[in-house]
């Protein structure tokens, strides 16, 4: 750690202790359980987050880290933002079994990605896509990033961010006589550099970042994306539980009235 509590991933002696403690917890997260299921609440605010990513494009554009696909190659590409508030379960059974249903506030219907972990994958999206893979090849299916990241951290790029530990909390998760207190550790974070951008959920084009990382277990439960100070993009668990035996079925989808087509097929 340096003079200013500032931890450089990938840069500081291994013996330093933030560096050891937040490391550990982050990316030894996947071995400290079978199974989670959690509830989590996205919040953009859409005018802070357009000017966030535009300014990353930019500086992207004239460092010639982005192009596109099609004419013209060399010229941003702005893009736009709304507001939004989304609410998303998620069960995940180690290694690779996922269910997530997100409900999005505008009330356009759920969508779901479900995957069994063996091969079979399903994804539907309200009215315009529902699609099947019995075998997961092509290999199509990949959780939502920015939502698996958070119970399973270790591939983010903690590599091209820098962290301060700010020191310690507490989450408190159920009602009444079943609530459950978890202990945190309070971190904050910017970018190295925006040559090699952190992944979802950390969003491009922010100041700094900051979250709250489960001290015990290392699933992060709380991030939000600052510009100017302001919070502008945040994912905060509001209900998770770990080892809970699952349902017959939860990692395969069926939907009343709605028929899937097989990706080879699409």
């Amino acid at each position: 750690m340096n003079k200013h509590g500032v931890v450089y991933l990938g840069a500081v002696h291994p013996g330093e202790d933030d560096y050891r403690e937040l490391t550990d917890l982050l990316f030894g997260a996947r071995e400290r359980y079978l199974s989670v299921r959690a509830t989590v609440r996205r919040s953009r605010r859409g005018v802070l987050a357009t000017e966030a990513i535009n300014r990353y494009v930019e500086y992207s554009f004239r460092n010639n880290i982005l192009s596109n696909f099609d004419p013209p190659y060399d010229e941003p590409r702005y893009r736009e933002y709304g507001d939004l508030e989304e609410v998303s379960r998620l069960w995940h059974e180690r290694p690779n079994r996922w269910r997530q249903e997100t409900d999005p506030s505008d009330g356009s219907g759920t969508t779901y990605r479900v995957a069994d972990g063996k091969g079979p994958w399903w994804v539907y999206s309200p009215r315009d896509r529902a699609l099947y893979s019995p075998t997961n090849e092509p290999r199509e299916f990949s959780p939502d990033g920015a939502l698996s990241g958070l119970l399973d951290p270790y591939e983010l790029r903690y590599d091209e961010l820098r962290y301060r530990i700010r020191g310690t909390g507490s989450r408190s998760f159920g009602r009444g006589s079943v609530a459950v207190v978890r202990e945190t550790v309070e971190a904050e974070a910017e970018a190295i550099s925006w040559d090699y951008a952190p992944l979802e959920p950390f969003q491009e084009g922010a100041d700094d970042y900051l979250l709250s990382v489960d001290a015990e277990v290392g699933v992060i439960l709380r991030l939000a994306s600052r510009l100017r100070g302001e919070e502008f993009d945040v994912f905060e668990v509001l209900d998770i539980a770990f080892e809970e035996a699952f349902a017959e079925g939860t990692f395969r989808l069926e939907l009343q009235g709605v028929e899937f087509q097989r990706v080879e097929d699409h």
